[in-house]
């Protein structure tokens, strides 16, 4: 943010003062020492003049151009891990023309050693570097690749004296440092466009907590509850004016609110700040191209106090309670943390086609630009990726491959943990046995109609699907029946229950009223259905609707059904046998 962001080429007088450094520096070590902010340091100087490096660091100075056997062109030394002690960070090699050529050296109580490939491979490095100091007392050592059209951020970190590589190294670029301590990585993309197309860099914001960067969590609010927000509407405003519609919105736990906006094929993004108890635009980051996606819901506030912190922890209440699944656009690139580390990696999937563009003939997940998993198994309608939550409290995501075949019965529902970079299959729902063996599960319901979520994932390894007709019988028709399964070591397990709750049908409105065609004894238990006296007797005309089931055999159910008129509850066998006027079908 141009308003607030500094940059870390700019960072160098503020943040480097607890250490020393050394750019463009002459092959001799100069012997003048000087003392500032209570201990032995260096003058940072730009622009190829020598620098001075004083008392520790020019031990560790020594230490590294020894071992490396080359100029030093950069050098920073710092307490990185807040022990007392100072280590160095370094590049050693050639400065050809801005772009440095060589190798990164670490220094420390065991000596000096290249930071990677053995002190082997040339490495390619702008020609900059920075101390950046955390919260916590610890500090890494910055420095920014070069890429050609790209570069990357490198950031090092010193855990018990050994240097080691941050879960932010590698993952962006142009790595930011903000007035208020927010730590910015810039991300690529192909999203400008509905078709993946078209190069995109946008920021990703962290903060820095229990030795390790996280991301900003992000959750998605409707249209509506975003322009109830003060001074919303006149953010959005100008895009609605010009033909932009909403894809979505998300509030990030910064305070940001962020949308998506496309028109025609071209998709856009908003942040808005909250600031002085309304929202705002954020000028510099007001129309970039591409979509803003990030980490699942955050169960934190780093955000200002008002009206936008009422609405995440209103939110959040309703991801903790009913869970998250958000789907992924094919073809374009979803950031979201997988295996738990505080970075998002980049999910992207295509779906493979055939000439005639119906259906799709398989699928192919990429994960940071590897491919991870692929089918070939060809589906009449299409394939879907989402992003799921299994379990709240572990800080990873998971994924699940949704097959859509004709009617909306599903060919699979497979998911996903990432371990060391590859996907493990978790389960697949269409294989596990249900309802005592005794059904068939083929189709899933919308669980919520709202959304239009297929399942309810309340975070704690379970999950919840309303299953249609999973074990059928002539004389009760088509019916919804609520399902619950369990995550664990051996898969996806089906949770056995005394009773399922049924529906029908599944949406809103009045119950099916099932009308006796004769008399339909009803019993007290299940248990009384076959050799029990009846409770009640339906008399030929009386209507009554369903309440809950258990298979009893293959097209048998025992079911419980309520009287329309009295609310009388008793359970009942059904088969074959028609014992309704007419029974609910929907194919």
């Amino acid at each position: 943010m141009k308003r607030k962001t500094v940059f870390v080429l700019c960072l160098l007088a503020a943040l480097v003062m607890a250490g020393c450094s050394r750019k463009n520096t002459e092959s001799a070590v100069p012997d003048s020492v000087t003392e500032e902010n209570g201990g032995e340091t260096g003058n940072v100087s730009q622009g190829g003049e020598t620098e001075e490096v004083s008392g520790e660091g020019a031990v560790l100075f020594s230490e590294i151009k020894e071992a490396a056997g080359a100029e030093i062109l950069l050098f920073d030394c710092a307490d990185y891990d807040g022990d007392g002690n100072r280590e160095a960070f370094a590049f050693a090699g050639v400065n050809n023309d801005g772009i440095l050529e060589g190798q990164r050296w670490f220094a420390g109580a065991e000596g000096a050693a290249p930071l990677k490939n053995g002190g082997e491979a040339a490495e390619y490095l702008q020609d900059k570097s920075a101390v950046v100091e955390t919260p916590e007392n610890t500090a890494f050592w910055y420095t920014e690749s070069d890429g050609g059209s790209g570069t990357s951020s490198l950031l090092w970190g010193v855990s018990d004296k050994v240097p080691y590589e941050s879960v932010l190294s590698g993952k962006g670029e142009a790595f930011t440092v903000t007035e208020d301590g927010t730590y910015i990585l810039y991300q690529s993309s192909t999203d400008a466009r509905e078709d993946g197309t078209g190069r995109t860099v946008k920021p990703c914001y962290f903060y820095y907590e229990n030795g390790s960067f996280h991301e900003y969590g992000e959750m998605a609010v409707g249209q509506d509850s975003f322009l109830g927000l003060p001074g919303a509407a006149e953010c959005f405003a100008p895009y609605e004016t010009d033909g932009y519609w909403v894809r979505d919105i998300r509030i990030r736990g910064n305070g940001l609110v962020q949308l998506n906006l496309r028109k025609e094929d071209r998709n856009v993004n908003v942040t808005c700040a909250w600031k002085d108890g309304k929202l705002s635009k954020e000028e510099e980051n007001d129309g970039i191209a591409g979509l803003l996606v990030g980490e699942l819901a955050s169960a934190e506030w780093h955000g200002p106090e008002g009206a936008l912190q009422q609405l995440w922890e209103k939110r959040r209440a309703a991801e903790e309670a009913d869970g998250t699944a958000i789907d992924i656009e094919p073809a374009q690139a979803a950031w979201y943390d997988l295996d738990g580390d505080g970075v998002p990696e980049e999910i992207r999937y295509i779906v493979k086609t055939g000439e005639d563009m119906y259906g799709a003939d398989g699928m192919e997940v990429s994960i940071d630009g590897k491919t991870v998993w692929e089918t070939d198994q060809a589906v009449s309608i299409g394939y879907q990726l989402l992003v799921v939550d299994l379990d709240r409290n572990d800080g990873k995501k998971e994924l699940a491959v949704y097959g859509l075949e004709d009617s909306g019965s599903f060919s699979m529902l497979k998911f996903f943990a990432v371990e060391d970079g590859k996907l493990k299959e978790l389960g697949d729902l269409r294989e596990v046995p249900i309802l005592g063996g005794l059904g068939n599960l083929y189709r899933i319901g919308v669980f919520d109609f709202d959304s239009g979520r297929m399942m309810r994932l309340p975070g704690d390894g379970s999950m919840e699907i309303w299953a249609d007709t999973p074990v059928f019988a002539e004389g009760l028709g088509s019916y919804y029946v609520k399902l619950d399964f369990v995550f664990g070591s051996s898969g996806i397990a089906q949770t056995e229950r005394q009773e399922y709750d049924m529906k029908v049908p599944l949406a809103g409105g009045e119950p099916y009223l099932y009308t006796a065609q004769q008399p339909i004894p009803f019993y007290s238990t299940r248990e009384e259905c076959l050799s029990g006296e009846p409770s009640f007797l339906a008399a030929p005309g009386e209507q009554l609707n369903c309440a809950a089931l258990t298979p009893a055999a293959e097209n048998q159910i025992y079911v419980k059904m309520r009287r329309a008129g009295t609310r009388e509850e008793g359970w009942t066998v059904l088969s074959d046998t028609q014992v309704f006027a007419e029974t609910p079908g929907w194919g």
